[in-house]
């Protein structure tokens, strides 16, 4: 795999297991005397702005022109009177030569582009627009003289080109007929207001969501705390670097120091990958001590619990949101659904969430519309 694809597999994964680690287990948290830990902030009667999102006319199309775009149809004209021009997709034959002889990693006999937005070196492109499908040519170039390979950088090069077929993709036309057979709707008019029903729900619940969970911060932010519980900080770390090594360095076959030098690679700042990493897990893991300290003393306050079919069901909404089910999450990471909900800790997600909304429930709203 290359260097940039590994890279950016690695950035997903990582983004996969932030987005699914919580704090520590729930219980080594219930069970701290919190007078001892933290001066819990007020979280009562805290202000706050809601008002009622509506979308937009250009929000609907939009989402509309998303799904007709998924409705494209794509088709292979291999018709020799067709001429392709810039901006059209193209599959092409090519035969890299340089002094008359083929080099390596210069052919291919199926290259997809898009004329004038594939990058290739001056002149490639331009070179193809105007020919026809079918047609046999040649492109007299020159690699740039700062080329990545230096081999090749500054040299002269013969393209030997073969254009196999144009691509010609049709985006349907939003029509009552497109709408009955790929909706549950029968008219434009229908669907368009079925859209913007879905679209308000989903943004006032987000705004909704964006606004609970801004009080929680502002109540973390301002609870003061005193030395943070060693051995709370050190099971964070370890949680963190276990699902670092279930979900990204078992997958990609990476040690940890691997691992550090790859996403530190762009800081030339930092000297010590793996010290840097250390020390990133380790402030992480603070910030999540905090907020589950905080999160377990308002839980406990206020008579917050949690299920076990509620952990499950989180679970299961985070599959859904990486479009993943339970069998394909416990076949691709090596692990069941109980030792995933206990990994990630879910008891948590859940139970900030409850909390959240308990604060917006026992706060103000100074923008009620």
């Amino acid at each position: 795999m290359g260097k940039n694809k590994t890279f950016a597999l690695l950035t997903v994964m990582v983004i996969f297991a932030v987005s699914l680690v919580g704090c520590g287990g729930g219980d080594s948290f219930e069970k701290q005397d919190m007078k001892k830990v933290m001066k819990l902030a007020n979280y009562k009667g805290l202000e706050y702005k809601l008002g009622n999102v509506e979308t937009s006319e250009e929000e609907v199309n939009q989402y509309i022109d998303a799904a007709l775009a998924k409705d494209t149809k794509t088709e292979k004209i291999t018709s020799p009177d067709t001429v392709v021009n810039d901006g059209d997709a193209v599959n092409i034959k090519f035969v890299g030569k340089m002094d008359g002889k083929e080099f390596n990693g210069g052919s291919s006999d199926s290259f997809d582009m898009v004329l004038g937005q594939t990058p290739m070196i001056e002149g490639f492109s331009e070179g193809i627009a105007g020919h026809k499908v079918g047609e046999n040519f040649t492109l007299n170039l020159k690699f740039p003289d700062d080329y990545h390979a230096k081999e090749l950088a500054g040299k002269p090069v013969d393209f030997e080109i073969t254009i196999n077929y144009l691509e010609k993709k049709t985006v349907p036309e939003l029509t009552d007929e497109w709408v009955s057979k790929n909706t549950k709707y029968k008219s434009v008019d229908e669907y368009k207001a079925s859209v913007k029903e879905e679209l308000n729900i989903n943004a006032n619940k987000a705004a909704k969501d964006e606004a609970k969970y801004q009080l929680l911060n502002d109540v973390i932010k301002n609870t003061k705390f005193e030395k943070l519980p060693k051995e709370l900080v050190d099971e964070e770390v370890k949680r963190s670097k276990e699902i670092m090594e279930k979900i990204v360095l078992s997958k990609q076959k990476l040690s940890f120091e691997e691992y550090a030098k790859s996403m530190m690679a762009n800081n030339k700042d930092i000297k010590d990958p793996v010290k840097e990493l250390e020390r990133q897990i380790k402030e992480d893991a603070k910030n999540a001590v905090k907020r589950k300290l905080v999160v377990a003393a308002i839980a406990k306050n206020e008579k917050l619990e949690v299920t076990d079919k509620e952990k499950e069901n989180q679970f299961k909404d985070i599959l859904k949101s990486m479009n993943m089910n339970i069998d394909k999450f416990e076949k691709e990471y090596k692990m069941n659904k109980k030792e995933a909900i206990e990994l990630f800790d879910y008891k948590y997600y859940v139970l900030s969430d409850k909390v959240a909304s308990k604060l917006m429930e026992l706060g103000k709203n100074t923008n009620p519309q």
